[in-house]
């Protein structure tokens, strides 16, 4: 597994890197989301947002193969709003094509993405993880994540995926 980690490399997403980084997203969801219950060109149109709002640390990364494929991507998105604190809380995802899962393409972004966010101003990066997650949840725990607890249900709407709330002081 070393040596196929080492023919990977990590670089900024560009603009025509959206379709690939979206379908590995919606391959992706449906341990953490009801997409049934979504308006999908709402939601597309809130991803692409995000997306084109990039810039510094508030960034996406793909992880690509030797033939530029792209195998997963992570992103960091600004949190806070308040003047005093836009720049220091992110929240982070990571999300990895079906046929690249559980070979450590995860854990590399994780770590790709931390390194950049400790030379950033940011002070905290946050996540949230499906409790179902087995792998994510024992990649962010060996990354250095806390658990600071378990999302309770909401007053309205549907509680069908729980998750932890996870922070990682940078």
């Amino acid at each position: 597994m070393g040596n196929k980690l080492e023919t990977i490399s990590i670089r900024l997403a560009l603009d025509e890197d959206f379709e690939t980084i979206y379908a590995i997203w919606l391959e992706g969801i449906e341990n953490s989301f009801d997409k049934k219950a979504a308006d999908e060109q709402a939601v597309r149109q809130k991803f692409r947002s995000n997306f084109q709002e990039r810039q510094g640390i508030f960034n996406y990364w793909v992880a690509v193969d030797v033939n530029r494929d792209i195998l997963g991507w992570q992103s960091l998105i600004r949190y806070s709003n308040n003047p005093f604190r836009q720049n220091t809380y992110a929240e982070s995802s990571t999300y990895i094509a079906k046929q690249t899962r559980t070979k450590g393409v995860g854990k590399l972004l994780l770590e790709y993405m931390l390194k950049e966010a400790e030379k950033s101003e940011l002070e905290y990066v946050i996540g949230f993880v499906s409790l179902t997650n087995v792998a994510a949840r024992k990649i962010t725990e060996e990354t250095g994540w806390i658990e600071v607890g378990i999302i309770p249900p909401p007053k309205k709407g549907d509680y069908i995926f729980p998750k932890s709330f996870l922070v990682r002081p940078v």
